[in-house]
């Protein structure tokens, strides 16, 4: 479900409560019109309350933003990918793909930090690294051979059939001192 989806959703949920409890407070004669006209009035001519009722508003627009999000989250299917192996069919989750994509990249000491997205679809994975790297080696050569290291892990998981693609997402190249930035070296 993406984002605009479960706001348009949370949107209409909230739009149909609020007008249908305003019908009811009408229907029921709970708040007369001439006070409801008054009540505008009064956030109109007042600069103070017409700030408190915006900061009401944004703070309800926030709050269903962060709701909406929440949705969203909690909206996403446990992604697996399904194949037949020698012994049956086996069942290996995008989690269970991420760690070991998370895992290879460890592997290589000019590695700082490592996030990994996983997406399937059929028997498509896509695998996207975001990576922050030292400072100090050949980035080209470090990405290629951590495309091929995170590729060997994860074909051993699932076999050859399945189309996999590795994407590398440099987020930063940290300059800080560290003791292997000058060697340049990659880890195995």
């Amino acid at each position: 479900m993406k984002v605009t989806n479960a706001f348009a959703q949370l949107f209409a949920i909230l739009a149909f409560l609020t007008l249908g409890s305003l019908m009811i407070i009408v229907s029921l004669h709970l708040l007369a019109f001439d006070d409801a006209i008054l009540k505008v009035q009064e956030i109109y001519q007042s600069s103070w309350r017409s700030v408190q009722v915006g900061l009401v508003g944004i703070t309800f627009i926030v709050l269903g933003l962060a709701f909406a999000k929440i949705l969203v989250k909690a909206g996403r299917p446990n992604e697996v990918v399904i194949f037949q192996s020698e012994i049956g069919p086996m069942v290996v989750s995008s989690t269970t793909l991420g760690n070991a994509a998370v895992k290879a990249a460890k592997r290589f000491p000019l590695v700082k930090n490592v996030k990994v997205k996983v997406n399937i679809i059929g028997r498509n994975i896509e695998i996207k690294l975001r990576l922050v790297l030292w400072a100090g080696g050949h980035v080209p050569a470090i990405l290629a051979e951590l495309q091929q290291e995170v590729q060997q892990r994860v074909k051993r998981l699932l076999g050859a059939e399945n189309q996999l693609l590795v994407i590398c997402d440099v987020k930063g190249i940290d300059e800080s001192s560290k003791e292997l930035q000058g060697s340049g070296m990659v880890g195995k």
